[in-house]
């Protein structure tokens, strides 16, 4: 493995000094166009969700990283940060899974991380591991239902790899968006339109019908958040508004929705109605529930379970199980 196959590890950063091409030349000189266009779709994928791997060319490979970057940047969407560090942190992952423990090891150190060979498999201190796993919301990955040993953490090669991806997202986002010079960004205009035109199209969500609501249909994002409102756990702004919205759209009244929120540490009432009421489009705007790759983007995504891997939006997951509920009756 060489670590410059990641374009986020401090190999590859020196690679393309090595290069000594600057953002002019990867904008200017011809014989770059795949560069520029897999810069530009580096970018357009990770909004649609995934990068596709493109090991053929590995010098357009490395050098459109830091141009994919400049475009994020220039745009100047919070959102497209998000969604694109996101993206690249899991094509990372994808390609995570065909290299040996050693390399892992070697990836994880550039990462920050600093696993060791322990008497049954690999370990991690805990420190390490709680700021690789604070975004992930699952039971499985608190501390508290992990092999704890002396400060160490034990940990399969499969949860490396899964603590490095948030690792390389942290690592990925850092920085971001870039101080672009405004030359190279007016350069770079005919390439961000387009960026800017599938992030729009991105945020118009479809609008579904799903009739009689149906609990045990709700997909694992919406019962985690239920149950952390049932707890008395504040959501975030950005989980909250996911699971108002959700609810909204399965036939929830806007009074059932208030409920819902009336065991938050927070809860005003008036204020939670006025909110819910806004979602809802009594100001003339009806908010539509954000897909399964926004919820992961935010980290309001859990991890996959059962359906999800089949759907990419809650409703859809709603949809299904619904259906599959109803036929079984």
């Amino acid at each position: 493995m060489s670590l410059s196959e990641y374009p986020f590890a401090h190999e590859a950063a020196d690679r393309v000094k090595e290069t000594g091409y600057s953002l002019d030349n990867l904008l200017e000189r011809r014989g770059l166009r795949p560069v520029r266009k897999r810069a530009l779709d580096r970018v357009l994928e990770a909004i649609r969700g995934e990068i596709v791997d493109e090991s053929a060319h590995p010098l357009a490979e490395l050098l459109s990283y830091p141009l994919a970057r400049a475009m994020v940047s220039c745009v100047g969407d919070d959102f497209l940060v998000r969604r694109y560090a996101l993206a690249e942190a899991k094509l990372a992952s994808r390609k995570m899974r065909g290299e040996d423990t050693a390399d892992l090891i070697q990836l994880a150190q550039d990462l920050g991380v600093h696993p060791v060979r322990g008497e049954k498999g690999l370990e991690l201190h805990f420190a390490e591991y709680l700021k690789a796993a604070h975004r992930m919301r699952s039971p499985s990955w608190k501390l508290v239902n992990r092999p704890l040993r002396k400060g160490w953490v034990s940990v399969t090669a499969q949860d490396l790899i899964r603590l490095l991806e948030e690792r390389a997202r942290d690592e990925i986002q850092k920085g971001l968006p870039l101080q672009v010079p405004i030359k190279i960004c007016e350069k770079l205009r005919n390439y961000t339109f387009q960026i800017q035109e599938e992030l729009a199209a991105t945020r118009s969500e479809e609008v579904f019908d799903l009739g009689e609501v149906t609990e045990e249909a709700f997909p694992p994002c919406i019962k985690l958040m239920l149950s952390q409102v049932a707890g008395g756990m504040n959501l975030a702004h950005t989980a909250r508004f996911a699971l108002t919205s959700f609810l909204l759209h399965i036939g929830m009244s806007v009074d059932e929705v208030v409920q819902v929120f009336n065991n938050s540490p927070d809860f005003d009432e008036e204020r939670t109605r006025y909110q819910v009421d806004h979602i809802s489009g009594k100001s003339g705007t009806t908010y539509k529930p954000p897909s399964c790759a926004t919820m992961a983007t935010y980290g309001n995504c859990p991890g996959e379970e059962g359906m999800c891997k089949w759907v990419n939006h809650p409703l859809n997951y709603y949809r299904r199980k619904a259906a599959k509920k109803a036929r079984g009756k």
